[in-house]
């Protein structure tokens, strides 16, 4: 299907510029070196586990980033869940924000969505991360909730859900 521009860009194709592929167990090892830091090993394996077919139905998928010598400097993942998916664990290195990395993974995941004919899709954004949640807006995605969650610093914080409603058919 052809998006029009007047679309939400969220839905608009990624740029060819920017190669994201699916995420594969083998980028275990760069995602913890290069983009989970805060994150164990074991926890980083049960995520993947989560998109990559490791139970009985796959849950979601992966993506990650590459940059131009074709080192992963950035993932993100989307959920099924019965009414929505969501897209989480949205991560670009610090060195390729703003380059468009984010929003390419965001299209790709956006398309798998499409692909699975699933009708609106959800991201969260840290209050306290306003690029974040700027980003996501300028997508097309509308606030839709605010949630206070531990986010990892044992204090509870407000993020902003947001949704996509997407075109199905």
């Amino acid at each position: 299907m052809t998006i029009p521009r007047t679309f939400p860009a969220a839905l608009h194709r990624p740029d060819p510029n920017r190669e994201v592929r699916q995420v594969e167990f083998s980028d275990l090892d760069p995602l913890l070196a290069d983009c989970w830091r805060d994150r164990d090993a074991e926890t980083a394996n049960w995520l993947l586990g989560r998109v990559l077919k490791q139970y009985s139905v796959q849950r979601g998928a992966g993506m990650v980033a590459l940059a131009p010598d074709r080192t992963i400097i950035g993932y993100g993942q989307l959920s099924r869940w019965p009414r929505c998916a969501e897209i989480s664990d949205l991560y670009i290195n610090a060195g390729y924000r703003r380059q468009g990395y984010g929003t390419a993974i965001i299209q790709h995941l956006i398309q798998q969505a499409m692909r699975w004919q699933i009708g609106c899709v959800e991201i969260g954004a840290a209050e306290a991360n306003p690029e974040a949640v700027q980003l996501y807006r300028n997508l097309g995605f509308n606030d839709s909730r605010v949630v206070l969650m531990n986010l990892g610093n044992d204090a509870r914080e407000p993020v902003i859900y947001m949704t996509l409603i997407l075109p199905l058919g």
